[in-house]
């Protein structure tokens, strides 16, 4: 697999995905940032899944929705209609695409580490792996103030406050690891992985043996796994796992402000759906929301220092190999002032409906 965050990656708007194969718990994350992003807009919807027991549960799935849109689209549109009728101020839908970022990584907590994991980052994640990594230093304006993002450990600290809910009370925050041995010693040149650099770079200087296999035997390609669903795709989705119309959110209130206009809605559209609740679902029964559906009360979901090495870093004027002792001494810890994905740009206000759902 490939590492870093070359610059067409960051720089594309159209690109989508969905596979969540990692998961940012609240508290700190430890992850190894390996390659990307890709950027996706994500459309979660619920639907009904016989567990294996024979019950049916609610859970979550998603649409990799293209830049010209998908079916779901119209349904999210009456939604926000509905719920500004009800005097909802800065009416939103659960059906409104989600921008996330697709990252590979290696989850330093997760179980059978250090497998490689696809995970969707938010925006606040996204920009500040991007601060971080192309700081410069502090000593020496020529070199990178941490390295390249492989090349440390980045603490992501989730935070959940308690009062707002998941959906507008989560922020992050991302540090790099105090240990990190490779503090003002990558050159600034680097920074983006043009291919001449690459050559230069020896990748299993900065993973031990098992980390290193690990990355060589990856065979996910990011950039395939992140394209958008073509409209076939989404509606061979939507047959086999039907919008739930039923869904409940984790307080217990009704997730769809007025189930009567959604079947109607989705009637005209031909999109199947499902009604009713879980265990009478042989007797729909519809159902008006009451009136207060915004208030959630969330369920919160309860290094040592490398040793000093000698790597090769080729400033791209000098043909020969220049060997640099790493010091035993390290940067402070870099924090990036807290801020609300409410807070972020247009793009990071839309709601991160994901995070409503943990048992997707």
């Amino acid at each position: 697999m490939q590492l870093g965050q070359p610059a067409h990656l960051k720089d594309q708007i159209k690109d989508g995905g969905g596979l969540m194969r990692a998961k940012l718990v609240e508290g700190e994350n430890i992850h190894r940032v390996l390659f990307g992003p890709v950027k996706t807009s994500l459309l979660y919807y619920p639907t009904l899944i016989e567990d294996e027991n024979g019950v049916m549960q609610q859970r979550m799935r998603v649409i990799k929705r293209p830049a010209s849109g998908c079916s779901l689209d119209v349904l999210a549109s009456l939604d926000r209609r509905v719920r500004a009728s009800r005097g909802e101020k800065n009416a939103k839908s659960s059906l409104d695409p989600s921008t996330k970022w697709l990252y590979m990584v290696m989850d330093k907590g997760a179980e059978g580490y250090p497998r490689i994991q696809m995970i969707e980052y938010p925006y606040t994640v996204y920009k500040k792996l991007i601060e971080l990594e192309s700081a410069i230093a502090t000593k020496d304006p020529s070199k990178l103030r941490h390295g390249l993002v492989f090349m440390w450990d980045a603490i992501i600290t989730k935070t959940i406050d308690k009062a707002k809910g998941i959906q507008f009370g989560t922020s992050y925050d991302v540090t790099v690891d105090p240990e990190n041995k490779y503090t003002g010693k990558v050159p600034v040149s680097y920074l983006g992985m043009p291919e001449e650099v690459k050559e230069k770079i020896q990748f299993d200087k900065f993973f031990d043996e098992a980390e290193y296999a690990a990355i060589q035997d990856c065979s996910i390609d990011l950039e395939v796994e992140g394209k958008p669903d073509d409209p076939e795709l989404i509606a061979q989705k939507l047959a086999e796992n039907p919008i739930y119309l039923g869904a409940t959110n984790l307080d217990g209130s009704y997730r769809f402000p007025s189930v009567e206009k959604f079947q109607e809605q989705l009637d005209k559209l031909g999109i199947g759906y499902l009604e009713g609740e879980m265990d009478k679902l042989d007797k729909p029964k519809v159902r008006e929301l009451e009136e207060d559906t915004t208030k959630k009360k969330p369920k919160s979901k309860k290094k040592k220092a490398a040793k000093t090495e000698e790597i090769v870093f080729e400033e791209e004027k000098s043909a020969a190999e220049v060997e640099v002792e790493f010091e035993d001494d390290t940067d402070e810890e870099v924090v990036i002032e807290e801020t609300s994905v409410e807070a972020e740009t247009a793009e990071a206000e839309i709601a991160e409906t994901a995070e409503e759902f943990p048992e997707w």
